[in-house]
């Protein structure tokens, strides 16, 4: 687990990925269950949702590799917010990307620089990860403040996307 001043970064588990594909049962999630606290309505986005299936085999085989994968709660409401990670574990080079997502209701209040930050900052005190990179649409402004408070230097521009690493 990873903590924040006002977040919970914890990894997205085989039991917690199961539990989201359960839905709800008695007007709460088995996920709401699962973790104790509140889900938002918001999420998963529609995006997010399509990849939870593919999560759940490759955690199945894999359990371990739950640590590149996490979701985020805000503490003061303990309510499940977004997802945050890694594009799986470092390449041969020590190499991870990283993406994130919020639900609406949670953006312009600076968790995701808060989020990005906190999960940079542990990735490279990690001894297999040398290098953070993302990418994101150039017409994602908030995005890119994101990464830019966060510390990411912008290394390239192609076909209406920005490149960063840190």
């Amino acid at each position: 687990m990873i903590e924040t001043q006002r977040l919970l970064i914890i990894p997205y588990t085989y039991e917690l990925v199961e539990a989201t594909l359960k839905g709800k049962r008695k007007g709460k999630s088995e996920l709401e269950l699962a973790l104790g606290c509140k889900v938002s309505d918001e999420w998963p986005s529609p995006t997010y949702a399509k990849r939870i299936p593919q999560k759940k085999e490759k955690l199945k085989q894999h359990p371990e590799t739950s640590i590149w994968s996490m979701i985020v709660i805000e503490k003061e409401s303990n309510t499940l917010i977004g997802e945050i990670g890694c594009k799986g574990g470092p390449n041969d080079k020590g190499v991870v990307e990283i993406g994130y997502g919020l639900v609406s209701k949670a953006r312009n209040k600076g968790y995701a620089t808060e989020m990005v930050s906190k999960l940079t900052e542990w990735l490279l005190e990690r001894s297999d990860v040398n290098k953070v990179t993302a990418e994101c649409l150039d017409s994602n402004i908030p995005s890119v403040r994101v990464l830019e408070k966060s510390g990411f230097q912008l290394i390239e521009h192609k076909d209406g996307m920005y490149f960063w690493v840190k």
